[in-house]
Order: C-alpha cells, then structure tokens, then sequence
C-alpha cells in the first residue's frame, strides 16, 4: 500500500512543481537523463544476472510486438470510419501500441508481485523499446520523411538502438554476469536503482498536460480503449487460452496493462506528428491506467 501512495504523491508533486513554476520549462529532461543513463541500466546489471533464462521469456518478448501489431490492425481499420489526418493516424499507433513497462510498470510490478519479478519486467521493457526504436521509428518516418535516404534513416535507427544506455547495461550484464554478483557492486547498483520509481514517476508528473481533452475526443476515446482495454484483454485472452499460468506469466501480461509509453512522444515528435495530442494521451492514459491496475491485477491473478 506504501508503494502505491508513493507512486501518486510522485505524480502529484511533479505536476504541482510544473504548475507553480517551481521548476525552469524542460527541467523533467534533466531527471530523465539521470533515468536513462544511470537508474535504467542499474536496474538491468542488478537484475539480469540474477536471471534463469528460460523459453518462457520468448512469451514475454512476444507481447509487446503482438500489441503493437494489433493498434496497427485496429487503428487502420477504425479510421474507415473516423477518417483521421494521417498525422493523428500514426501517433495513436504508435503512442496507444507501446505500453510504459519501465517509469510506471517497474513501481507497479514490485508494488503488486515484488522486486524478485522485474528481472521479467525488465526484458519486457527491452523488447518494447526495440519495437519502438524499429517499428515505431519506420512508422513515423514513412508518415513524414526527414530523412535524405533510406541509409541515412536505418543508420540512425540502428544507432539509436545501440546506444541506448540500458540495452547497454543488458549485454554487458549478460557477458559479465558472474562478475556483477558481487555484493559491493550489487549495493551500489541498488541503490542506484532505487531511484529509478520515484524519479521517472516526478518526471511524469511534470509532463502531465490536460489542457487539450477537449480537442480530437474521438481519436482521444479510441488511444485510450486500445491502451487500456483492448491490448490487456487481447493479451490475457493470449495466455489463459495457451494455458499459461503462474506469477512469470501474469507479471508479463500485467506490463501490457500498463498506459501509454512517455518515450514514444519522442519519435512523435522528431518526425512532426501530432505531438501536442500525444502527450495528452500519454498524460491521460497514465491517470486511468494507475487506477486501472488494480483492476487488470485481480483479473489476471483470477485467469492466469
């Protein structure tokens, strides 16, 4: 129950900073960074060695690809109908088809089933960010090209993937895994992991925009039901209908009930999209989506 406190007070004070201008505009990037390039990778270096890799795993690394396959499925076929700006189209893909594994599903999943499972947590994040990185990134760039050629555009998808500091962290928890067992090292990547919820949560906070809920409602309506309804059933459907049961398992589908990814407004954004109308979405979806997690938790842990 603490944890949970702890996770909207965080919000809360990161939107009551942004509101009252206690923090300069843009001051959440540099809470980011520390994110990324410290809290993210120690998380990875504490917790991927502790890993018993199994082929269960390749069912974790299996749903965040399915999800976003089907927003592409669903939302090209819903906008028969609703006749989206191309714009808007790509953005709900992209921004409803990702789901926020890390900043709200790490505190989520150690609030609800323990640290012991974000070493699942964490491979389900990877590969979500994978799919944003190559999936997401050609999307977007097929929508508006900034690119002056295709080599120039796969060199930064592919560079983009390699340096991203926690797929980093991963490999070299994976090559020198024995050696990062040691209890000293072990500390202070806790401790440096330690402040990845609290941190990423204020940032979040700071970034919560609402003052566009009335604009796009329908395009608003259909991010959130696909986000937050659609994808979870579709994923637990998925797994109780191949008879996969077991805390591993739920801790997996549980990360496909989490909301929107923030990191997916970044790619909306590089290539003109409909940024403003992401960021609504993420913000709103990161509202619902806390209160929701209580919901999809008690019918995952019912099913599976």
């Amino acid at each position: 129950m603490s944890n949970f406190i702890v996770i909207f007070l965080c919000l809360l004070f990161g939107y009551l900073f942004r509101y009252f201008k206690l923090t300069k505009k843009g001051g959440h990037l540099a809470i980011n960074t520390w994110v990324i390039y410290v809290g993210l990778p120690s998380i990875a270096l504490k917790y991927i060695p502790q890993i018993n890799w199994s082929f269960n795993y390749v069912y974790t690394a299996a749903l965040p690809f399915a999800g976003f396959g089907l927003s592409y499925v669903f939302f090209r076929f819903l906008n028969r109908w609703t006749k989206f700006s191309k714009r808007t189209l790509y953005t709900l893909i992209i921004v409803a088809g990702l789901s926020n594994t890390s900043f709200i599903g790490f505190p989520l999943v150690s609030t609800y089933y323990g640290e012991e499972f974000l070493k699942v947590a964490i491979v389900s994040d990877q590969v979500t960010f994978f799919t944003l990185s190559l999936f997401g990134v050609l999307l977007a760039a097929s929508c508006k090209d900034i690119f002056a050629s295709d080599k120039e555009k796969y060199e930064y998808i592919f560079k983009r993937i390699l340096t991203f500091p926690p797929l980093i962290a991963c490999f070299l928890a994976l090559i020198f895994h024995s050696y990062l067992e040691n209890e000293t090292l072990n500390s202070v990547f806790s401790s440096f992991a330690a402040t990845v919820s609290p941190m990423a949560l204020f940032s979040i906070g700071m970034q919560l925009n609402f003052k566009r809920i009335s604009h796009e409602l329908n395009a608003l309506y259909a991010g959130v039901v696909m986000k937050l309804l659609i994808i979870p059933i579709f994923a637990i459907g998925t797994f109780y209908a191949m008879g996969l049961h077991g805390d591993f398992f739920r801790v997996s589908v549980f990360e496909m009930t989490m909301p929107c990814l923030v990191a997916s407004s970044i790619v909306v954004e590089k290539f003109g999209l409909n940024v403003k109308f992401a960021n609504t979405l993420i913000g709103i979806s990161i509202i619902i989506g806390i209160f929701l997690s209580f919901v999809w938790y008690s019918v995952i842990n019912t099913l599976l």
